[in-house]
């Protein structure tokens, strides 16, 4: 009975397309949701780091002045962190894998940032004033006796390192 299974499966072999394909010279397509290496289009990034706070092996760095993005893909595991966090979805799997390489060594990714605009003079006055201005939230009895109470603490203890200051 088992030498039937084989003669059919090496009948069909012989007859059928090969799986396998000859793989320097051809390259199959790979399926769309394929977890390759991750790219990021700068041009769209704001550098807001979220993507370097969610790698859960710390393969992304972000440089917010220098406008430089890195990414180390040998150390990277593939696992889509980064591209589910980012705000602006500039993140993307790619469907081809990191290339071999005989060195190992970082993607770097950069973009001119514009300089911080220069703040002026009157604008932290008004913005001081309009702080001054809010009224402060009304407190119920129990948390103004509580804050009362951490007032005479504080001066009391003030006072205490006061006198051994002055003793010694």
């Amino acid at each position: 009975m088992g030498s039937f299974k084989l003669g059919k499966l090496t009948l069909r072999s012989l007859f059928s397309k090969p799986v396998t394909v000859r793989y320097p010279y051809e390259r199959r397509t790979q399926p769309p949701e394929t977890r390759g290496h991750v790219k990021n289009n700068v041009e769209d990034c704001i550098f807001c780091g979220m993507c370097q706070r969610a790698c859960p092996v710390g393969a992304i760095a972000v440089d917010r002045k220098a406008g430089n993005w890195e990414i180390d893909p040998f150390r990277c595991i593939s696992c889509k962190y980064c591209v589910r966090e980012c705000p602006k979805n500039c993140l993307e799997m790619d469907v081809e894998f990191t290339h071999c390489a005989t060195e190992m060594s970082v993607t770097v990714e950069h973009k001119d940032m514009p300089a911080p605009a220069a703040k002026k003079p009157a604008a932290k006055a008004g913005a001081a004033a309009g702080a001054a201005a809010r009224p402060k939230p009304k407190l119920t009895p129990e948390q103004e006796a509580r804050v009362a109470e951490a007032r005479k603490k504080a001066a009391a203890k003030k006072a205490a390192a006061a006198k051994a200051a002055k003793e010694e």
